[in-house]
């Protein structure tokens, strides 16, 4: 795993030992940033389900001003802010130990809305349309940002919720990448 563009391109992104991971691969990411491209400069990004870090960092080597990133599992908190201080990023990293419910809610308060929001949950549990609608229902995206969610196929993803519209997907074998932004569906 490593950071494809940008700044820290070619820098290696470390993983916990012995955790059973779902990195994003090169063909993925560099397809979700080519589509994001003209939104990340200084754009305030938010990646749910962080793990390593992955999707943050490369928007932050890539020209956003700050990401939030939000991790439940201590080991991976760790990893997340190794590959922050590894790729030289860390002034802009922000690094939430907390389960992704309440750190929603949480950031609502305090961090505004985000113009970039990552959605990346484990596979095999149904947790990408429910943090969707967590995101929406706590005002976490700008009215011109976007909300990236990558899923597997077989995860039915909703066409609107709340404020949120589908606006494109794209499939990589078992994996898709959703993205939504703010609208009300009408269209």
């Amino acid at each position: 795993m490593r950071v494809i563009a940008g700044k820290a391109k070619g820098r290696r992104l470390f993983a916990a030992p012995g955790m059973k991971a779902r990195p994003i691969t090169d063909r993925v990411k560099a397809s979700v940033f080519d589509i994001l491209a003209w939104r990340l400069a200084g754009a305030r990004c938010l990646d749910l389900f962080a793990g390593t870090g992955a999707l943050g960092i490369e928007a932050l080597s890539r020209g956003a001003a700050t990401a939030v990133f939000v991790e439940c599992d201590p080991r991976m908190v760790g990893v997340i802010r190794r590959n922050l201080e590894a790729t030289s990023l860390g002034e802009l990293g922000n690094v939430m130990h907390a389960d992704v419910r309440w750190a929603v809610r949480v950031l609502a308060g305090r961090e505004g809305p985000f113009d970039v929001v990552f959605i990346d949950p484990p596979y095999g549990h149904g947790l990408a349309p429910v943090a969707l609608e967590l995101v929406a229902r706590h005002g976490l995206v700008d009215e011109s940002g976007v909300v990236v969610v990558r899923h597997e196929r077989r995860q039915e993803m909703p066409h609107l919720c709340a404020n949120l519209r589908l606006v494109r997907q794209e499939g990589f074998g078992d994996t898709v990448v959703s993205f939504y932004e703010p609208g009300d569906g009408g269209g």
